[in-house]
């Protein structure tokens, strides 16, 4: 079952003024780009190997998005999601129309940190994005009380 507004605004009250009819809304809170290089990028007999990544500085208020670039999303701000419950995460179909696609997954029973996202401009034109706008939507949904706390590395990775 997808939580609506009222269990939501309990699991989840710092996010009080984000949370809509089904869902809540998740701000952007810094954005990276990828550093190309030669290295080995991936998972290889479970070890991860992941890409260096650079900031990327809002002008004027807004993040330009350029055509054919991949970039690492950051939520504002930490979130834990609560024993018995897992979320998965949608772009806003605003930023849908204009072309973004967004790389998500599952957040996990018991997960708390900051979310990453991969976010991907496959157009043929800049897509802009203001500061601290809403740009992902997280559903929450309760699971059958049998899965296990998260126990990741990403938690580590996410630190900031």
């Amino acid at each position: 079952m997808i939580l609506g507004h009222k269990s939501l605004v309990k699991l989840f009250p710092c996010f009080e003024e984000d949370i809509k009819e089904n869902g809540i809304d998740l701000r952007l809170g810094k954005l990276e780009g990828f550093v190309q290089d030669n290295k080995i990028v991936g998972v290889v007999d479970d070890e991860k190997y992941l890409p260096e990544t650079y900031p990327i500085k809002a002008r004027n208020g807004m993040y330009e998005l350029l055509p054919n670039n991949y970039y690492l999303l950051t939520v504002d701000r930490e979130i834990w999601i609560p024993d018995g419950y897992c979320q998965i995460y949608l772009l806003r179909s605003t930023f849908v129309r204009c072309g973004l696609i967004l790389s998500n997954g599952v957040g996990d029973n018991d997960y708390q940190g900051h979310l990453q996202f991969g976010l991907y401009n496959p157009t043929n034109h800049s897509v802009f994005v203001g500061e601290n706008e809403r740009i992902v939507q997280a559903l929450t949904i309760k699971n059958d009380g049998t899965a296990k706390n998260y126990r990741g590395d990403y938690y580590e990775s996410t630190k900031q």
